[in-house]
């Protein structure tokens, strides 16, 4: 996966987001508070701590999750969080058994949110680079994509000339309130190209386009099919993001 392109499409029925771009690391830096649990879906590594009520594998511990969260196996395994140890064993085996389903599925047979496992999310990696993601709140969805976000200017920053370069390390988090904005857009897909962003004294803009036809991040950019839909801008003066769609802006 190219680390100059974010996308996201997303589907507000059961708050699901089909994504490029979007790490585990980005959910880990922006959750408010640390997670203490999760629960990874099969299939199950008879090497790790297999909890016995589910079947499945399961990492506690604050610093172990934060470890596994940042590894290799965050971005491959299928997992969600959960609120206390004590409340798998109360999971009932219709629950269990969708738990499988969405593991193997990677889709859900009703809205993966439980409430004996209070979990905020759940991380589902495909076989073509994408992620797609369960947040119990849209405003959830938003800290992580802005973490993201940051995450690929960063990147992108390291490609422009050194004068430029100095300035551009330090980026505010685009408000989940700008964000909010771009919901009804993101239910038709909205592409963030990072590779085209401009980069100046005055301000940094990131194009959004929206994906005429599927997106499929380990396939060339079909650049007949982009749509331009807008910018995010960050005014360095105020150091404040806009988003500008057509006509309309939004501020920080």
């Amino acid at each position: 996966m190219r680390n100059t392109l974010v996308y996201v499409h997303y589907e507000p029925l059961a708050n699901m987001f089909l994504t490029a771009g979007i790490s585990a690391s980005d959910v880990l830096n922006s959750a408010p508070t640390p997670f203490r649990h999760l629960l990874l879906l099969p299939p199950v590594d008879e090497d790790e701590f297999i909890d016995p009520h589910t079947g499945f594998n399961e990492v506690s511990g604050e610093e172990a999750v934060k470890t596994f969260m940042r590894s290799k196996a965050a971005r491959t395994r299928s997992w969600l969080d959960y609120r206390h140890a004590n409340y798998l064993r109360e999971l009932l085996p219709t629950e269990i058994a969708e738990l499988l389903y969405l593991g193997f599925t990677k889709t859900h047979i009703t809205p993966p949110y439980y409430y004996k496992l209070q979990n905020q999310l759940v991380f589902l990696p495909m076989p073509n680079d994408m992620v797609t993601m369960y947040f119990r709140t849209t405003k959830r969805f938003s800290q992580t994509l802005a973490t993201a976000i940051v995450r690929h200017l960063r990147l992108a920053a390291n490609d422009q000339p050194f004068w430029l370069r100095l300035r551009a390390q330090h980026f505010p988090a685009v408000s989940t309130t700008v964000l909010a904005d771009l919901f009804p857009l993101f239910e038709e897909g909205v592409l963030l190209d990072f590779s085209r962003g401009l980069f100046s004294r005055d301000q940094v803009k990131i194009p959004l386009y929206q994906v005429q036809n599927r997106f499929v991040p380990e396939q060339p950019l079909d650049q007949d099919g982009l749509k331009r839909v807008g910018e995010l801008s960050l005014i360095r003066e105020t150091n404040q993001w806009q988003l500008r769609l057509r006509e309309k802006v939004a501020e920080r």
